[in-house]
């Protein structure tokens, strides 16, 4: 029983020792080198790290050249077994601003081991709120809507891409 307990504590000692001293701003760079494959750029930004995580500042990110969205703060916790990334204050582009509303407050997105084929999001903004599932094993994105008054008032042909549902949310799937 002692051998399992000392076992134990150093598995725990050696876990949290990697996860301490971690190169997270390595793992970040890694992170904008494969969005980068994608032609999506991130610039600007102010890294700081922590314990277990890493923050970001004032990011505008890029796609093909065009300026799409500024994220005011980033957070990226690195727990091996439960990752989460948050994103507050995003401001979208004039240019996606005349199909969607420009205020994103919050984005949620987790992975965790627990459920090791899918990443879960969740998103909150003038919009409403958004919940969404992307599946590793089939490459499909879901994506659930409870729209706000304003995307009915002005943003009402962006709808057309969602499915309604009996209980008023708008549905979207699509395999990538």
């Amino acid at each position: 029983m002692v051998r399992f307990i000392k076992f134990l504590a150093y598995t725990l000692f050696f876990i949290m020792s990697v996860l301490i001293f971690l190169p997270k701003e390595n793992l970040y760079f890694l992170l904008e080198k494969e969005l980068a494959k994608q032609d999506i750029f991130i610039s600007n930004e102010t890294i700081s790290t922590g314990l277990f995580s890493i923050e970001l500042e004032d990011a505008v990110v890029t796609y093909e050249g065009i300026e799409v969205a500024k994220i005011i703060r980033s957070d990226f916790e690195l727990f091996l077994l439960y990752d989460k990334v948050e994103l507050k204050e995003i401001e979208l582009s004039s240019l996606i601003s005349n199909y969607w509303p420009s205020k994103i407050e919050n984005v949620v997105v987790t992975y965790s081991v627990i459920d090791p084929v899918n990443i879960h999001a969740v998103a909150e903004g003038t919009f409403g709120q958004i919940v969404a599932e992307y599946s590793l094993e089939d490459s499909r994105v879901s994506v659930v809507l409870k729209p706000s008054k304003l995307i009915f008032k002005k943003y009402r042909s962006t709808l057309r891409y969602f499915k309604k549902s009996k209980d008023g949310e708008y549905t979207y799937e699509k395999s990538l």
